[in-house]
C-alpha cells in the first residue's frame, strides 16, 4: 500500500490556487462597468472602444472563473479517486490533463496550479506500490 500524501497535498494546493484564481477573475468581474467605460472615455478612448475593453474584460472574466472552478473540482475529484489506492492511475491521468487544458485555457494564468497537478498526476502514475512478500514467500 503506497501512501499518497504528497499526491493528495500538491492536489489540494493546485485545486485551492485555481480557486483563488477564479475569486481573482471575479474582482476582475466587479471592475467592468460603467464607471470604468467612463474612466475610459476620459482618458481618451472613444465611447465604442472603451464599452469594447469594458466587453471584454467582462467575457474574459466568465471564462476564467468557470474554467478556474472546473479545474478545481476535477481536482477535487481526482483527489477522491486518490483515496482508493487502485484508482491512482485514473486520477493521475485526470490531474495531467487537467492541468494541461487548464492552463493552456487560461492562456498560462492558471500555470501554478496546473505545475503542481502535473506533479501530482506524474506521482500517482509512476508511484506504484511495494510487494510485500509473507514468511512462506508470497506475495500479498
Amino acid at each position: 500500500m503506497v501512501k499518497r500524501t504528497a499526491e493528495k497535498v500538491l492536489a489540494i494546493i493546485g485545486a485551492v490556487l485555481f480557486l483563488i484564481f477564479a475569486v481573482w477573475s471575479g474582482i476582475g468581474l466587479g471592475g467592468a462597468d460603467e464607471a470604468t467605460t467612463n474612466e475610459l472615455v476620459n482618458q481618451g478612448l472613444t465611447q465604442e472602444d472603451a464599452s469594447m475593453f469594458t466587453d471584454l474584460v467582462t467575457g474574459m472574466s466568465i471564462w476564467f472563473i468557470i474554467l478556474f472552478v472546473i479545474c478545481a473540482i476535477l481536482g477535487f475529484v481526482s483527489l477522491a479517486m486518490l483515496k482508493p489506492n487502485k484508482k491512482a492511475t485514473g486520477a493521475g491521468i485526470l490531474l495531467i490533463i487537467t492541468a494541461v487544458l487548464g492552463t493552456l485555457l487560461s492562456v498560462f494564468l492558471g500555470i501554478v496550479g496546473g505545475i503542481l497537478y502535473l506533479i501530482a498526476g506524474i506521482m500517482a502514475i509512476v508511484r506504484k506500490p511495494v510487494e510485500q512478500y509473507n514468511d512462506r514467500g508470497e506475495t500479498y
